[in-house]
C-alpha cells in the first residue's frame, strides 16, 4: 500500500473514487474541481494505491469559521473514501495521517471534518482515529420570491 500526495496526473483516478463517495455529483464538475483545486493549491488530495488507486482523501485549509476549532487556518477533511475490497485494513487511517502530516507542515494545529448525522460508520471512524464531536446542526433553506 502506497499513500502519497496526488497530482494532476491522478485526476481520472480521483474522479472515479469521488464518484463512489458522491454519486450525485456530475463527473464533469468533479473533474473541474480536481483540476482547479490542484492547480490553485487550494485543494490537496492524497491517494492510496496498490496496483491501482483504492482510496483518497481531500484536504483544504479553511480560514472561515470551523466549528470546534480554536485556530485559523484549520485543515479540513473534505472527503475520504476507500473501495470496499480494502476496507478494514487501515487505509482510511493512513490517508488521514498523511493529510495530517501535510497540514502540520503547513502550520496547522487542528484537523476538522464533518459527516452526515445518520452516517454512523463515518462517525465511528472519526472517533476511532481521534476526532471528537463538537456540534450537530440541522440546515434549512427558504425560497425567496422575485416579485
Amino acid at each position: 500500500m502506497n499513500i502519497r500526495k496526488a497530482n494532476e496526473r491522478d485526476g481520472i483516478d480521483l474522479v472515479r473514487l469521488m464518484r463512489q463517495l458522491w454519486p450525485d455529483a456530475p463527473e464533469d464538475e468533479l473533474t473541474l474541481e480536481v483540476r482547479l483545486g490542484i492547480r490553485s493549491g487550494k485543494m490537496h488530495y492524497f491517494i492510496a494505491e496498490t496496483d491501482e488507486a483504492v482510496g483518497f482523501c481531500q484536504l483544504s485549509f479553511r480560514h472561515d469559521y470551523v466549528p470546534g476549532t480554536t485556530s485559523s487556518p484549520s485543515a479540513f477533511l473534505e472527503g475520504i473514501y476507500v473501495v470496499a475490497s480494502v476496507r478494514q485494513q487501515d487505509v482510511a487511517t493512513l490517508l488521514v495521517e498523511a493529510a495530517s502530516a501535510y497540514a502540520r507542515s503547513k502550520g496547522c494545529d487542528e484537523l476538522a471534518s464533518d459527516t452526515e448525522v445518520e452516517n454512523d460508520g463515518s462517525q465511528r471512524f472519526h472517533e476511532r482515529i481521534g476526532f471528537r464531536e463538537v456540534e450537530r446542526t440541522v440546515h434549512y433553506v427558504k425560497k425567496l420570491s422575485r416579485e
